[in-house]
């Protein structure tokens, strides 16, 4: 497996690009036209057919290329954020950006194991952020949209958003007993025990 990162050109939120044996998926797919071309151009050189694009919550920073691969590949988002992706509550209109709508292929739960290529993807439930955010555990990755930041955590005062999910949000991802490498949706890489060791936030 080999993490790709671009970083978008909307609020400078990060897509993944996850290269696996046969194919590859998308993580958070957004940014303009300019960034949608930088990630076709990588799914072209790796030479890989996309198999899948799961959304970590549907905020409009995270989903504005969804519209892109609606029946290119199955799209996966949590079932309490699925109306942002075609509704203004993904605060895109607010934030001036006009954010093409389209639904997901698949409504997830929370505590999914979905077999892709070989590959078990894990679905954890966090909310605190929205509703409906997500974390996806893929090997020793977990991709946190905007739950977990090196030395942050997401914001919990738009529509949605709970201090309270979010502190047990927290404390469900530090009690797994591993370490990760942690990709946010803002932000530089961490790592899990990094941040339940020194993130400032996690005790508020």
């Amino acid at each position: 497996m080999k993490t790709i990162t671009i970083t978008t050109d909307i609020l400078k939120s990060k897509t993944y690009i996850i290269i696996l044996q046969n194919s590859a998926i998308l993580i958070d797919p957004s940014g303009t036209q300019k960034t949608y071309d930088k990630i076709q151009s990588v799914l072209k050189e790796e030479n890989k057919p996309l198999s899948a694009v799961f959304f970590t919550h549907g905020h409009f920073d995270h989903i504005a290329l969804g519209h892109k691969y609606k029946g290119i590949a199955p799209i996966y988002i949590h079932k309490n954020d699925n109306h942002m992706l075609y509704t203004d509550s993904n605060f895109g209109a607010f934030f001036g950006y006009d954010i093409k709508p389209f639904e997901a292929d698949n409504n997830l739960n929370g505590k999914e194991e979905i077999m892709i290529d070989g590959i078990k993807i894990k679905v954890l439930h966090t909310p605190g952020h929205s509703q409906g955010s997500v974390c996806y555990i893929i090997e020793n990755c977990i991709f946190s949209g905007d739950t977990l930041f090196k030395n942050s955590i997401g914001r919990t005062d738009l529509d949605g958003g709970s201090s309270l999910d979010m502190k047990k949000s927290l404390n469900a991802l530090f009690s797994l007993s591993e370490d990760y490498i942690v990709y946010p949706g803002h932000g530089a890489p961490t790592t899990l025990r990094y941040e339940q060791d020194n993130n400032p936030y996690i005790k508020i």
